[in-house]
């Protein structure tokens, strides 16, 4: 009986271990923005900073991903996944507006604020400022701001980060930019990315419509 139950244990143990398996492997994904697949997004509808978040600036044109700056508002656009997600590499390739005093943001993030959220939060100019951005335990626990090897404006640009645990990293083009091994988020959170404006920038309002182009957003988990 000893035997029998210690086979059917294992058996047990092995199929929890292929299926926990299963699930994690079916959260690695490349979206390369042919269509909006709505079960793996949705489009983001509040306030943020001095924006509006309106479904209506979300499309996908000629393969790419669209979130709107529309003329003469300091309104803006946002995806953000229906799954939660850990560990792992995530990768945007955007090209950026020239949309001074509007940001683009890629991250991971669940509420409450500043819970847990791992920030890529790039300028909408010729600046070629990037910031990165930690949160865990209810408050910022890295911040810094660095420049860009490249005009994020000119073409499009690969956006990566690598969270494991003690871990994570900031890359632009495959080149490492910055690195942290303390104060990490500890929590499964959503993937975003958008376009928005500020409060802590002057809100000078764009005089044509200016696009955030997604070529692809890619996770894989580690």
């Amino acid at each position: 009986m000893r035997r029998v139950l210690l086979v059917l244990f294992v058996s047990l143990l092995g199929a929890t271990m292929m299926a926990g398996a299963a699930r994690a492997g079916a959260l690695d994904f490349t979206d390369d923005f042919d269509t909006f697949d709505e079960t793996r997004w949705k489009k983001g509808s509040h306030n943020l900073g001095r924006s509006r978040l309106d479904p209506a600036n979300v499309d996908v044109s000629a393969g790419n991903l669209r979130l709107k700056l529309p003329a003469r508002t300091t309104n803006g656009g946002e995806i953000a996944s229906n799954s939660l997600y850990g560990y792992g590499s995530y990768t945007a390739r955007m090209k950026l507006p020239n949309a001074p005093s509007s940001i683009t943001g890629f991250f991971l993030y669940e509420p409450p604020d500043y819970a847990s959220e791992i920030d890529i939060e790039i300028f909408n100019d010729t600046s070629r400022r990037i910031m990165f951005s930690s949160y865990a335990n209810g408050s910022q626990t890295h911040t810094q701001t660095l420049s860009l090897p490249f005009d994020p404006t000119t073409g499009f640009h690969d956006y990566r980060f690598d969270y494991a645990p003690g871990s994570l990293r900031f890359y632009a083009d495959g080149v490492l930019m910055k690195e942290w091994t303390d104060g990490l988020p500890q929590t499964s959170m959503r993937l975003y990315a958008n376009a928005w404006f500020p409060t802590w920038l002057d809100g000078r309002k764009p005089t044509k419509d200016k696009f955030v182009l997604v070529d692809s957003i890619k996770h894989l988990q580690q």
